[in-house]
């Protein structure tokens, strides 16, 4: 599985991560997602950090994002989500299509290079969790 879904509990800002690598094919991207959002509505927490930095989507194609894309309208209410662009560029822009078909559908998210400035904006202006 080339997936790993963990909790963040370093502070008082709970933040669910998944960190997608390798080449992962179509199913596991729903995986990586239903294991993430249940581990989201588990701990109460509407942060969900998305590590896809070493993503390789050789096998993707154009309407694999845009189901995926799709999909994600399935977040926890209020999910707020980061995701780290991945260093390839072919997967870079299957990420990029599959974020604006999101995006488009009210997922409430944003990319950046940098785990730690995704952290920053994922626990700007939210609530401390008690």
């Amino acid at each position: 599985m080339p997936y790993v879904v963990s909790v963040d509990e370093t502070d008082e800002n709970v933040i669910v991560s998944v960190r997608v690598f390798g080449l992962a094919a179509h199913d596991d991207h729903f995986s990586a997602r239903d294991e993430a959002f249940r581990v989201c509505q588990e701990k109460h927490c509407s942060r969900l950090l998305v590590d896809l930095s070493e993503l390789n989507t050789a096998q993707s194609n154009l309407m694999d994002c845009y189901d995926f894309g799709k999909s994600l309208v399935r977040a926890p209410q209020g999910l707020r989500v980061a995701h780290i662009n991945p260093r390839d560029i072919k997967s870079r822009e299957h990420v990029m299509i599959t974020a604006l078909v999101a995006a488009n559908l009210g997922v409430n998210g944003k990319h950046f290079e940098k785990r730690d400035e995704a952290r920053a904006w994922l626990i700007k202006d939210l609530p401390v969790a008690k």
